[in-house]
């Protein structure tokens, strides 16, 4: 059975009065006792009623402290706990900062490097485009003078006939 902190703060409170009213009890009565000569164990005389009654709330109030002292107990074990996972957690996420900062530098690293190659590509693209252009230049050129070699081929071949005929044609005249 669990008392509220007021209920039970009232029991505490008739507790202590009774106790007070106990010990002013026993006060008039130890004032009466001291006018006799010999001493006497001082005594309450208290109903047995109220005695148990007075047993049983000292008892109450014990087992609720006693029950408010293990939850208590408990709550300082779990945020002793919650404090070391939270400890835990940080070092983790700490470890995983340092990850992720080491990836994004070779992610950089990366992208530079392929900043690289592609500038290279490029510059690789153009080259092949200029010698593809000179290959093709070299090709007109080529056919060019290989038809500038028939041309003069066969004038050499006309002039040549035609100095024979000329030849011939004087040696018979």
């Amino acid at each position: 059975m669990k008392l509220s902190k007021t209920k039970l703060y009232m029991r505490l409170l008739f507790g202590a009065l009774f106790m007070v009213f106990l010990a002013f009890c026993s006060s008039i009565s130890l004032a009466a006792s001291q006018a006799d000569t010999l001493k006497q164990d001082p005594t309450i005389n208290v109903p047995l009623s109220s005695w148990n009654e007075l047993k049983g709330r000292l008892t109450k109030a014990e087992s609720s402290i006693n029950s408010s002292r293990q939850a208590l107990q408990q709550a300082n074990n779990l945020t002793a706990t919650q404090g070391d996972e939270l400890s835990r957690l940080k070092t983790i996420n700490n470890k995983q900062g340092q990850e992720l900062n080491a990836l994004k530098q070779i992610n950089e690293k990366q992208a530079q490097e392929l900043a690289k190659a592609s500038n290279i590509s490029t510059q690789q693209e153009e080259k092949l485009r200029e010698a593809s252009n000179s290959l093709d230049e070299l090709r007109e050129q080529i056919k060019r003078n290989k038809k500038t070699e028939q041309r003069l081929k066969r004038q050499r071949t006309i002039w040549g006939v035609v100095a024979g005929v000329v030849t011939v044609a004087a040696a018979v005249k």
